[in-house]
């Protein structure tokens, strides 16, 4: 078995002696039933851009006050931070949780520090989260609380990870306020940075609804700070009532999205994470489609979407209630072909079996003589609500939908893709990252991991590192949740020796249009990229000055693949055109990634023995390229792939060793090496990177015959223990 939703749980998983010391001292009681994780309050996260960044003073060094409202309460709390969209590590030196007394001033009795894994200070490294320790705090419904952060270093530019539609403000404060009950002087911000999620422990009859949606969820026109966006007037619903007081709301919309698409943004993307992920989710709510019909997308394309959402959830036991689109006549969104697409989705969402429920939002707030429309007293824009018109629709929800609550002990592992991973090295194994964060627990429940080959042990934890030699791997995940329920799935990774040509993406002919640029996160810490301004959208830039330029060699003809690790930020800059030898350019188009991540090239060439020439041109000017493989096996590649000699990072040149002599070079067959520390590994590639020999020496010297090599220029490695020496051979 192998799970279908590829929901990504990242949980601090407890020890049962520590849970009960935090139950005992928050007063719960464990006598007659089970505690769970329940979110009580989130955002939806993503990079600021460049107009919402920190203003100065910025964080480095500095202190963040951050005020959110909870939905329910709880006697013991943990709060989750993430790094998800930046390149470079975030320090929190220092965080507390307090209560806010409105502004930036809290009250100081109640300042409570978080801790990680015990200690005040931590780490978020590139792309990654932190949850804190579980801490006693008197949470109460609705309560505003502040969250303070006293950064170390952190960087404040376009891809810091956020929020950027708060409709409250955060302040910032020089230096270190770690205590501080008041925030004056300080430099307000109307965005929240770096906050995630805060879960309540509480009664395993208590739960959440997450709503995934655009700007009319995201509360957009709203500001002050009022806590008035339509989700949480929904909240205060649910907790004036007796039936629904245990029911946590997270408000995951983002202004400005779609719910269709790649984009990282889009709710199809995020939907995973953001939502599923959720601990204690019962309830979605998708409210999510005006600006996909905006852009012009099918009623098809919108509720295929949905449907693929709702199986996701459904495999979870988690219910899913459509919200109708609300009209938007009078807006630059209105055109009556886009209407009728408009009224085809509610229609979609009305019908029964599609949805769990439908929300009839669109029947709340229309006008009654022109269905097109919103009521006028309720518009904002007449693409969004006004104030009341928020109030209107946050009461509008029938609370009967929230009011069956089953003790749902769901369990499911999962074990992650099967893989195929490449022995770049070629040392005959691969150190091999086992993940179960794709399990799913309700409240966050999972006890136990296990990682099983062949009746065997190799591993344990929800994370675990093993190596893995050259062949096929089937393994076994194993975990067992707190009721003592077990479940299993498998994974299948094979291993494969490395047999491809890796060039670097600086290193080949650059064009003038094209710039060379330094990233820490690039391979050989260098890309490329064509300079601002330049876009060749119908066809390939006709010379060589748009184009990249790589020669390689082919050792052995066969059927060949191309992959790239780039980033493409955006739609509008997502795609190349390619080539090899004298072939007809290729578009490479729709490879949105925020991140270096690695990409396939549809087409695949059928190459001879020889030498081949590979041509990148130009097509959108936002694209990002480090580095490229040629391969005839496909596999999963990790972080920056194999070595490509092309070019060489100044910081990883060896200076040959004095002790050790080769000769002759230039060389016609027989190239000596002698006085070499023994055991050593020797390798040999050509001038484009690609690996033609690697041999295991247990002698201080070795011979290799090079009369077959044609010439030219080659580079020797010579690797024993941690030291490398590397120099370049003459073959005449």
């Amino acid at each position: 078995m192998t799970l279908s939703v590829n929901t990504k749980q990242i949980m601090q998983k407890i020890k049962f002696t520590f849970l009960v010391i935090v139950l005992f001292i928050s007063g719960f009681t464990t006598k007659g039933q089970s505690e769970i994780w329940v979110g009580s309050w989130s955002c939806a996260n993503y990079a600021a851009g460049t107009n919402n960044t920190p203003p100065s003073p910025y964080l480095a060094n500095n202190t963040l006050r951050q005020i959110v409202r909870v939905s329910i309460g709880g006697d013991s709390l943990r709060v989750k931070f993430t790094n998800k969209t930046c390149s470079t590590p975030v320090t929190i030196k220092s965080v507390n949780i307090a209560v806010s007394k409105g502004g930036s001033s809290v009250n100081a009795s109640t300042i409570t520090p978080l801790q990680f894994n015990g200690n005040q200070t931590v780490t978020m490294n590139a792309y990654s989260d932190v949850t804190s320790d579980p801490v006693a705090f008197a949470l109460t419904p609705s309560m505003r609380v502040a969250i303070t952060i006293v950064y170390g270093q952190t960087a404040s530019n376009a891809d810091i990870t956020s929020h950027v539609a708060s409709r409250t403000d955060s302040y910032i404060k020089e230096g270190d306020h770690f205590t501080a009950d008041d925030f004056g002087g300080s430099v307000i911000t109307a965005h929240w940075f770096h906050i995630n999620t805060i879960e309540v422990l509480a009664p395993d009859s208590a739960g959440s609804v997450a709503i995934i949606g655009n700007s009319i969820t995201d509360g957009y026109g709203l500001s002050g700070g009022l806590q008035n966006r339509w989700t949480d007037i929904f909240s205060e619903q649910l907790l004036d009532d007796p039936r629904t007081e245990k029911i946590g709301v997270l408000n995951l919309g983002i202004g400005g999205t779609n719910v269709s698409g790649t984009n990282p943004t889009t709710g199809a993307s995020r939907f995973n994470n953001d939502v599923l992920s959720q601990s204690g989710l019962r309830w979605i709510i998708i409210f999510y489609g005006t600006n996909d019909i905006a852009g012009g997308a099918s009623a098809s394309k919108i509720t295929g979407t949905y449907k693929k959402m709702v199986d996701d959830a459904h495999a979870l036991n988690i219910k899913v209630y459509g919200a109708t689109i609300t009209p938007f006549k009078g807006s630059g969104h209105y055109s009556e072909a886009r209407d009728i697409v408009r009224n085809e989705v509610n229609e979609w969402i009305r019908t029964p079996d599609n949805f769990d429920a439908c929300i009839d939002f669109d029947k709340a707030i229309r006008d009654p003589n022109d269905h097109s429309k919103l009521l006028a007293k309720y518009s904002n824009d007449w693409l969004h609500p006004n104030v009341d018109g928020y109030e209107l629709l946050g009461k509008s929800v029938n609370l009967d939908l929230f009011t069956e609550i089953e003790n749902t002990r769901t369990l499911y592992a999962g074990a992650g893709d099967d893989q195929t991973l490449i022995d770049i090295e070629n040392t005959g194994s691969v150190a091999v990252k086992l993940n179960a964060s794709n399990s799913v627990s309700f409240g966050d429940r999972i006890e136990s991991y296990s990682w099983i080959e062949n009746g065997v042990q190799i591993a344990e934890g929800e994370t675990a590192i093993v190596n893995l030699t050259l062949g096929k791997h089937i393994i076994t995940l194993a975990i067992t949740d707190k009721d003592g329920q077990t479940d299993s799935d498998e994974i299948v990774i094979n291993v494969i020796a490395d047999t491809g040509v890796w060039i670097e993406a600086e290193c080949g002919t650059v064009g003038s249009l094209w710039e060379v640029e330094t990233d820490n996160n690039a391979s050989n810490g260098k890309f490329v990229t064509v300079k601002s301004g330049n876009n060749s959208t119908a066809s390939a830039s006709p010379d060589s000055s748009g184009w990249l330029t790589y020669t390689f060699e082919i050792e052995k003809g066969g059927v060949y693949n191309l992959l790239a690790r780039l980033i493409c930020p955006g739609p509008n800059d997502d795609s190349f055109w390619m080539k090899i030898d004298k072939g007809s350019f290729s578009m490479w188009n729709g490879i949105t990634s925020a991140t270096w991540q690695w990409h396939q090239f549809s087409a695949s060439y059928s190459l001879s023995v020889g030498t081949h020439t590979l041509t990148i041109a130009y097509r959108e000017d936002g694209a990002k390229l480090d580095k490229l493989w040629i391969t005839n096996q496909l596999a999963d590649v990790q972080n920056a792939g194999g070595n490509a000699i092309n070019c060489i990072a100044s910081s990883n040149r060896v200076e040959l060793n004095p002790f050790i002599k080769i000769y002759p070079n230039p060389v016609s067959d027989l190239l000596m090496v002698d006085h070499v520390d023994s055991p050593f590994e020797l390798f040999i590639y050509n001038n484009v990177g690609e690996k033609l020999l690697h041999r295991n020496e247990k002698k201080p010297s070795a011979s290799v015959d090079m009369s077959n090599y044609h010439s030219g220029i080659y580079l020797l490695r010579i690797k024993a223990g941690s030291k490398i020496t590397l120099q370049k051979i003459i073959k005449i």
